[in-house]
């Protein structure tokens, strides 16, 4: 009995010193880690800006893109890829020098049909490109804009004005044959494409072009060929 009695009075001091330890509020709240999510800010880049205004969409520099534009390129295999805007901001760039470009960018505006298409040429003197607004559905030209680098002064800036580039609006992108032609003269047969009157004074010019616009575009032809 005298060794009963002992154990007994053990058990019931860890019983009570248990009961002291689950008593509500004697606990120490445990301390919570809140990671609170920042999401990266990556600032567009003035390319990306201006290809938004040719296509009627207001970007800022912190402009999540991926809401408005889907990014792809075709190869010369005529395989199409997606890539992310660094990439297709690197091709448009490569695109206004003298070297031919291998990858071609394509910008599809989302939640519609249209598309930017970049084309590349030499004028007078020097390089020119252009941004093409498409509906690849119907394949017709809604907008287009030229542009160039040290091309002779005069005839380079008239084939960026309206009056040069809006004979190209409209008309549907034949991917097989020439889509237009350059009236030079009068032995144009119906079948070489549109007729489209060169700038005054700046034939080569105008010849160089309609050849980019022509051979440009047909350079997507795996992606725009239904």
């Amino acid at each position: 009995m005298k060794h009963v009695i002992p154990k007994i009075i053990f058990l019931l001091v860890v019983l009570l010193f248990w009961n002291c330890k689950q008593k509500p509020g004697t606990e120490k709240p445990k301390e919570v880690e809140t990671v609170k999510e920042e999401k990266a800010i990556v600032h567009v880049p003035a390319a990306m800006i201006e290809l938004g205004k040719f296509a009627d969409i207001v970007i800022s520099d912190e402009s999540d893109i991926n809401q408005f534009i889907d990014f792809k390129h075709i190869d010369t295999n005529q395989s199409v890829t997606a890539i992310d805007m660094n990439e297709a901001v690197s091709f448009y760039k490569k695109m206004m020098k003298r070297e031919k470009a291998n990858s071609l960018p394509i910008f599809e505006i989302k939640n519609t049909d249209d598309v930017i298409l970049l084309i590349q040429g030499v004028g007078f003197g020097g390089p020119i490109w252009a941004k093409v607004l498409v509906d690849k559905n119907t394949l017709e030209i809604k907008k287009i804009a030229f542009e160039h680098f040290a091309e002779t002064d005069g005839y380079g800036a008239a084939m960026t004005q309206s009056p040069f580039a809006d004979k190209f609006i409209g008309t549907k992108i034949n991917l097989d044959k020439n889509t237009f032609t350059l009236q030079k003269n009068m032995e144009s047969r119906i079948d070489d494409g549109v007729i489209v009157d060169g700038i005054s004074g700046a034939t080569m010019t105008s010849e160089a072009a309609i050849e980019m616009v022509n051979e440009g575009l047909k350079k997507y032809k795996g992606y725009l060929r239904p």
